[in-house]
């Protein structure tokens, strides 16, 4: 692979549903160059499928400046476009909860089925199609696709000692990047902050069961149709994640679009701001000082993207979430006198972890070594701000998005 220094270690192991080993196998007999051409391809369908395809799903009748004002907020929402340069399967992963919509709509349990297959190979985004239950027709889609993907992982696990073998992988990689500064999750930020790891334990699990919950009472008023559903599920999961890397974030895009379509008033300026607060990489502020006039001009994009979407009734008060721009730059300006390491640019040149370590092992060596397992109040800050953003969507989408004549689960 091009850009590796072969001088030193740079394992970056991951883990992912044994049903996912066929498609990762197959990508990996391609020569590199092909197998990039492949993904990427995936990667530009994908972002198609979250931008013009959300509005086409949310709004069937808009018009063209709204398609292309979406666009132009996936370009400036940081989650995806920084999946989109990793070439994260998040980014795969979200739009095919996208494509289970469509699915859905269209009464096909099959396509659904497939759909949430590609979904579930990131697990902890995938789960957001469960706001579909209890449809008869998402019922049947997503037995169909679990029945597939435990087939196929019995296949690729063999035996109870490899089921017992990947579970044990899976704990070990999540405690790999316990604590880590490229963790958006409040176990993370509150490691930051200076908690010790169980009371931030005790503090992200207090989180998970609250938005849980909260979400279990919104969806038992039967104010809300299925779109509005999964909107509202997209816009809490990571409040709930133990798990999420800043592409992660890309799974509110969604809310993010059928706030800015679908709310009016107050509900949509506080929707476009809340969503301006997920679009921003705030700990690649940090990461990346030199790039902070590219965060700046990104998040301007977005809020004119938003402004575009929005009613016009608002007037100019649909440019108000401009005025969160110069936030972005004084957040920028602290980000640089607290900068975070990037791996594995940060590793010495020759750096070789012990031979007798396991993969995640490797990977928690490399971490620490380059400098991301520091607790910085600063780095827990910015990440902060993702989560209540996502948290002042979510409150947003909760208000704007109900109706009394919501369809009922079929």
């Amino acid at each position: 692979m091009p850009g590796v220094v072969a001088t030193r270690d740079e394992l970056l192991p991951f883990v992912g549903p044994p049903f996912g080993l066929p498609l990762w196998g197959a990508l990996a007999r391609l020569q590199y160059p092909r197998a990039a051409l492949l993904w990427s391809f995936l990667i530009a369908l994908s972002f198609g499928l979250l931008t013009a395809g959300a509005v086409r799903l949310i709004a069937p009748s808009a018009g063209g400046v709204r398609y292309l004002a979406a666009l132009a907020l996936g370009a400036g929402f940081g989650p995806l476009t920084s999946g989109m340069a990793l070439g994260q399967v998040a980014v795969c992963a979200c739009a095919a909860t996208i494509a289970a919509q469509f699915a859905l709509q269209r009464r096909n349990a099959l396509v659904a089925a497939g759909a949430a297959s590609i979904a579930a190979l990131q697990p902890n985004l995938g789960i957001a199609l469960a706001a579909r239950l209890p449809e008869r027709r998402a019922l049947i889609a997503f037995a169909l696709a679990a029945a597939v993907a435990a087939g196929c992982s019995a296949s690729a696990l063999g035996s109870l000692e490899g089921l017992a073998r990947y579970l044990s992988i899976v704990r070990e990689h999540a405690a790999a990047e316990a604590g880590i500064a490229i963790q958006t999750t409040f176990a993370a930020v509150a490691v930051a902050f200076g908690s010790d790891p169980g009371l931030a334990g005790a503090i992200a699990l207090a989180a998970a069961v609250a938005t849980l919950v909260a979400l279990c009472t919104l969806f038992a008023t039967r104010r809300y149709g299925s779109l509005e559903r999964f909107a509202l599920a997209g816009a809490a999961l990571p409040l709930a994640l133990p798990f999420a890397h800043e592409h992660d974030f890309t799974i509110a895009l969604f809310p993010a679009l059928a706030c800015a379509l679908r709310c009016s008033g107050t509900t949509w300026i506080v929707a476009a701001f809340a969503s301006i607060g997920v679009a921003v990489d705030w700990l690649g502020l940090a990461q990346r000082p030199g790039g902070a006039t590219q965060s700046w001009c990104l998040a301007g994009v977005a809020a004119l993207a938003l402004a575009a979407l929005g009613p016009a009734e608002l007037g100019a008060r649909r440019f108000w979430p401009l005025a969160l721009l110069p936030l972005v730059v004084l957040a920028g300006a602290i980000a640089a006198a607290h900068p975070a390491p990037v791996w594995p640019d940060a590793l010495p040149p020759n750096f070789q972890a012990p031979h007798e370590l396991s993969n995640a092992q490797v990977w928690r060596s490399e971490q620490l070594e380059a400098g991301l397992g520091k607790r910085d109040a600063v780095w827990g800050a910015l990440r902060l701000c993702s989560l209540l953003g996502c948290a002042a969507l979510w409150a947003a989408a909760a208000r704007g998005l109900r109706a009394p004549g919501a369809e009922r689960p079929r």
